[in-house]
């Protein structure tokens, strides 16, 4: 009789085409599952919504973190030329000074700058700072070497600042920075670098990678336009032998008019003469003539 009651009950018609779910339990098979499958689908749709929000905040924010808890390890490479003149000038007192500068390992101050602003703040990151020591002394070059952990969040590289800690210049050649993902970074420099004593303001030097003035990655603008401005100077004073200034002047020097009239010579470079003209050294005027500069008392190196 049991039997026969299960026998009917199972043979109503179902309703669902796919295969009915059972649950078995000690050999005897339930009554059919079957879920709502409208609640279902509503509730699927919420928990993808919320595991979606909290999984991508809390991933990004722990993929930051372990980012910038694995930096990238940068070596710079500087490479200074070593100069007749430059051997000459080491030959004084401060030589022994430097000596023990480069002992220490402090010769040459480098600080990364990152190409653009902090998204957060809007202004300039901070720069990291390393000393770059001495690692081999050839005839004609002299290489300097520091370390950087350079986190992610710093973006890339875009200048350099330098601080010469010796007592005398030196003749930079270059710069490379050895150990990011895309290759190294170079900076071409070809220029002398002022000692810290004589002008306590560092050098910068930027990438080997040109921009239109639109173009400049925000961080580096502000430096650009004061790169520019020492570059050009402001027409007074008299010029110092550290000075970059690239401003021109007559060539109102040739002649002695202070001395005797016969000494006097006409001006270069003006509206008689349009050329040539000589970068500006700032001397004072002759008594006799406005015009004219004083001449040159002795070899001055950097007279052009």
């Amino acid at each position: 009789m049991l039997n026969s009651q299960l026998q009917s009950l199972n043979s109503y018609p179902s309703f669902f085409l796919t295969p009915k779910p059972s649950i078995l339990f000690h050999g005897f098979t339930s009554l059919p599952v079957h879920p709502c499958q409208h609640f279902l689908k509503r509730n699927t749709n919420f928990c993808i919504r919320a595991n979606y929000n909290v999984g991508a905040k809390t991933g990004s924010s722990s993929l930051a973190t372990a980012i910038d808890q694995n930096p990238v390890s940068v070596k710079a490479v500087v490479t200074v030329k070593v100069t007749t003149g430059e051997f000459f000038s080491n030959l004084g007192l401060t030589k022994p000074v430097d000596d023990f500068t480069d002992l220490f390992g402090k010769t040459l101050l480098l600080e990364l700058i990152s190409a653009e602003l902090d998204p957060n703040t809007g202004l300039e990151r901070e720069t990291m700072k390393a000393y770059a020591h001495r690692v081999s002394h050839k005839s004609d070059e002299v290489k300097y070497e520091s370390s950087f952990a350079v986190p992610a969040s710093f973006g890339k590289v875009g200048a350099i600042l330098l601080e010469n800690e010796h007592h005398k210049e030196m003749y930079l050649n270059n710069i490379v920075l050895e150990g990011f993902p895309n290759g190294p970074l170079h900076f071409t420099c070809n220029s002398w670098v002022h000692s810290k004593y004589d002008n306590p303001h560092k050098r910068i030097f930027f990438t080997n990678k040109s921009f239109l003035p639109s173009e400049t990655p925000s961080g580096l603008k502000r430096l650009r336009e004061l790169e520019l401005e020492n570059l050009r100077g402001i027409g007074e004073g008299k010029g110092k032998t550290f000075e970059r200034i690239y401003d021109y002047d007559t060539y109102n020097d040739l002649g002695d008019p202070d001395k005797s009239n016969e000494l006097a010579r006409p001006v270069l470079g003006g509206k008689d003469h349009p050329y040539p003209r000589r970068c500006r050294t700032g001397r004072p005027r002759c008594k006799k003539g406005n015009q004219n500069s004083k001449i040159l008392q002795k070899a001055f190196k950097d007279w052009v």
